[in-house]
């Protein structure tokens, strides 16, 4: 499985700087970056961006009016190149002032995640800031651990555990929460059994405070969601959830793989 990474961004900040240094770890030192300018988007975002990474890659800025949704997919399928076997992992830094649900639902991110999540064989990772500045503030993790959330032994899950195992992440391991009937040896990654703590949403939030507790690390969390196309898009509520969840947490980088029932 080939993993090509695409950062779609709208600012330099400090978003963009987790964003960046989970691009090239995942990407094995390359990715691609898009920005469209959109209102309220940084104006001065192509020379800011060259300084901040030496140029490497290049920013490749598309003119005013752009869709976002249609630069995005035609970024994907030029990185794909006539591979149909590859995944495009899409990475988007959202820097948010405060914690709101209401105000994430309205950001035009989320509906291009919407957008990516019926795309065949694309990933999508927030990289989730809640601060109020503006720049890049210097600090990123020092180390990235990767944990699949594996409840059933099912084809989605088998596929986020191959996704997982194909980025280049030492520390790559699945996670199921409560009693397990399955063998773990059959996802091909080394399985935690974590204790169910009252609801799962408490389970896995303190399961994964437990390893950001280490300030140095950054928990990527690499999540199956099941789309059920014959309903056209139709996912399930635990996904949803989890989302929601874990979308404010510090150091945390949700990943959604895509599976059509």
């Amino acid at each position: 499985m080939r993993n090509r990474v695409l950062v779609y961004t709208e600012a330099l900040d400090v978003a963009a700087e987790g964003a960046v240094w989970y691009a090239r770890l995942i990407g094995g030192g390359t990715f691609e970056a898009l920005h469209v300018p959109v209102r309220g988007s940084d104006t001065g975002i192509h020379a800011r961006w060259f300084d901040y990474t030496g140029g490497e890659p290049r920013l490749d800025v598309r003119p005013v009016g752009t869709d976002p949704a249609e630069a995005v997919l035609g970024a994907i399928e030029r990185l794909r190149g006539g591979d149909d076997g590859s995944i495009v992992t899409v990475v988007l830094p959202e820097q948010f002032r405060k914690r709101s649900l209401f105000a994430a639902a309205q950001r035009a991110q989320f509906r291009l995640k919407l957008r990516l999540l019926v795309e065949p064989r694309v990933v999508v990772a927030d990289v989730p800031a809640v601060t109020s500045a503006r720049r890049p503030e210097g600090r990123v993790p020092e180390r990235l651990v990767v944990r699949v959330l594996a409840g059933q032994l099912d084809d989605a899950t088998r596929q986020a555990a191959a996704y997982a195992a194909a980025l280049d992440v030492e520390d790559v391991r699945a996670v199921h929460f409560g009693d397990r009937d399955w063998d773990a040896d059959a996802l091909g990654l080394p399985v935690d059994d974590a204790p169910l703590e009252g609801k799962l949403g408490d389970s896995i939030l303190a399961y994964v405070r437990r390893l950001t507790a280490d300030e140095g690390s950054a928990v990527n969390v690499v999540l199956p969601e099941r789309i059920h196309e014959n309903l056209r898009f139709l996912r399930g509520r635990r996904a949803l959830t989890i989302k929601r969840l874990l979308l404010f947490e510090p150091h945390v980088i949700l990943s959604s793989v895509p599976y059509r029932a």
